[in-house]
């Protein structure tokens, strides 16, 4: 598979011309902070194993994160700033930035809301600390004694 065609929300470098920014609202994501990259690919291997593809996941490391918003902030113009106020989900984006900086890993599976509690049931375990589903028009908390909208 070609790396372009597997593109997720995070996945950014140096800005190249008509390259989309960073986006912190993502359609079809369920995003699991997890304790730490060992518990990451422990879930993403049990989340393969029960048939989810390993093209929709990928797991980033706290250093990788901060790393990416670096670059995004440094590829911002003014109009990106403007947008990124209706755009983005900024709380999601600081909690996320938060949990990196305590050395926390991402793990994002790329999922139709429908298969949401399957992946959940995987996920629960795991040793993770927050959920949250990027739907269409919604974004969806969970935590193990159910969502939180």
């Amino acid at each position: 598979m070609n790396v372009s065609q597997n593109v997720f929300p995070l996945d950014i470098n140096e800005r190249e011309p008509g390259a989309r920014p960073w986006k912190f609202r993502p359609d079809g994501y369920l995003v699991v902070v997890l304790s730490d990259e060992v518990e990451a690919q422990r879930a993403q291997e049990a989340l393969v194993g029960v048939g989810y593809a390993p093209r929709d996941i990928k797991v980033y490391p706290s250093k990788q994160i901060l790393a990416t918003f670096e670059v995004y902030k440094g590829q911002r113009n003014a109009a990106d700033r403007v947008a990124g106020v209706v755009r983005d989900d900024i709380e999601g984006r600081d909690l996320y930035l938060d949990y990196a900086r305590e050395g926390r890993c991402g793990l994002w599976l790329r999922v139709h809301e429908d298969k949401v509690p399957k992946a959940l049931r995987v996920l629960a375990d795991h040793d993770y600390l927050h959920t949250r589903y990027y739907g269409i028009n919604s974004e969806t908390d969970y935590n193990l004694s159910g969502p939180r909208t």
